[in-house]
């Protein structure tokens, strides 16, 4: 079969599990089919002619560059909405496309994609396939009645990727340039990031509102993007979470629900002894200490708990300070390499997955599973469909209470160790792509 997986890029000029996910799929679909990796590149300013370049790689598949392609936000939020649905002169992309002739198209973001270069792909009778990694394009705000009200700040949900107010377009054109993928990972630019994420932002707090004009235009951005998802096919939901959350607004969307995985898991669950141990519990969190992700829920539950050496908690995945981490028994590991999650994993008793926001799955939760630790997760974690309903809590209060039954009773801890090992977990990078495979 001849496949074009659509993603944002390749690592580590882009990061995170959407790049990481497509790569690690279109790696493993290459050994039996034709795979071309499609990303959205360079911008020259007020570009309208896409053209395609294919780059060279290391891997089995053929990796192209698709420049001039509409703005990449990454989820930063929108400034400048015309420039985001500018019609594009998609020639090239139709001569590709004519040389290729793809049984499918996989999609794993909207991003930098033009309309018209979706409904060509449909008028060629090509199979459009889109795995929900995020709600980027799908604004809870369309399904208000009093949407065009709302739609006149910048306040919106933690679903939400379009309200806030994003990089300008200026700024946009040299995050996609190949001077900054270049210079991205030099110390200067790190720098220059760590700087601006030295304290939490509040992702709620709206502080822009915009003229009459400005929200038909963002009106147009919702409902250009809704169009899109009218011309997928079928839908590749990471959870049941995700599906719930993408049937609000597409209550027709045909599609299966595949729990995703990356390459190079191991099932370690028999390594880890499930017996009780004379030490302090020890509490987890890994990700970006945010309102998204629930770092705040988190931290007021652990500041609402006593202060005693039977319990400890222990954060990965930020720079960010915050005075949470002056308790004694409260520690920031700051960012870690990926090589010593698992390792910083096995160390915990319990990860706590705190998420506000709709997360359509959560990785990281299936690697803690994998390594033997126990995750309680919020109801809105896609990849609660892989834990028992009891580890499942819905607000701050629950939550405080199961910790607080896991400090007064390590029995509990050790059941929940020996509850890991008879999970059925699907990781498995193979098989993972075979069901894909399946919808193609």
């Amino acid at each position: 079969m001849k496949i074009i997986e659509y993603t944002l890029g390749l690592p580590p000029y882009r990061r995170g599990g959407l790049p990481r996910y497509s790569l690690d799929l279109a790696t493993e679909l290459a050994k039996d089919n034709d795979v071309y990796l499609l990303y959205p590149g360079q911008m020259m300013p007020n570009g309208k002619v896409l053209k395609i370049a294919e780059v060279p790689t290391a891997f089995h598949f053929t990796t192209y560059e698709m420049k001039n392609p509409l703005p990449v936000s990454l989820g930063l939020g929108i400034q400048d909405e015309p420039k985001y649905y500018e019609t594009r002169q998609i020639d090239k992309l139709k001569q590709l496309i004519g040389e290729l002739k793809p049984d499918v198209l996989h999609l794993h973001t909207l991003m930098g994609l033009p309309l018209e270069a979706l409904q060509y792909v449909k008028e060629q009778g090509i199979k459009i396939v889109y795995t929900s990694h995020d709600y980027y394009g799908l604004c809870p705000k369309m399904l208000s009645a009093a949407g065009q009200r709302e739609l006149a700040t910048d306040h919106c949900t933690d679903d939400c990727m379009l309200c806030a107010l994003g990089p300008s377009y200026k700024k946009i054109l040299v995050m996609q340039s190949h001077l900054y993928q270049y210079f991205k990972e030099s110390k200067l630019v790190k720098k220059l990031r760590k700087k601006g994420k030295r304290t939490i932002r509040d992702t709620q707090a709206s502080t822009n509102r915009f003229t009459a004009k400005q929200v038909a235009q963002r009106k147009h951005l919702r409902e250009y993007y809704l169009a899109m998802f009218k011309l997928v096919d079928e839908f590749h939901f990471n959870s049941t979470v995700a599906e719930g959350y993408f049937k609000r607004f597409l209550p027709q969307a045909h599609g299966k629900v595949i729990p995703i995985t990356h390459a190079g898991l191991k099932d370690l669950r028999e390594q880890r002894s499930a017996e009780a141990e004379a030490k302090p519990l020890r509490i987890g969190y890994v990700g970006p200490y945010d309102h998204k992700k629930g770092f705040d829920l988190l931290k007021q539950t652990l500041l609402s708990m006593e202060q005693t050496d039977a319990w400890q908690a222990d954060f990965y995945g930020d720079i960010v300070d915050d005075p949470l981490f002056k308790r004694e028994n409260i520690t920031n590991h700051g960012v870690v390499p990926s090589y010593q999650v698992a390792t910083a994993l096995k160390q915990l008793d319990v990860l706590v997955m705190p998420s506000r926001w709709h997360e359509t799955f959560g990785l990281i939760g299936l690697e803690a599973l994998l390594v033997g630790t126990p995750c309680l997760m919020s109801s809105r974690v896609g990849a609660k469909d892989l834990v028992p309903k009891d580890w499942i809590f819905q607000s701050e209060v629950d939550l405080q209470q199961r910790l607080m039954d896991l400090i007064l009773n390590p029995s509990k801890v050790s059941l929940m160790k020996r509850e890991v090992k008879q999970l059925a977990l699907s990781y498995s990078m193979n098989e993972h792509m075979r069901l894909v495979y399946k919808m193609f």
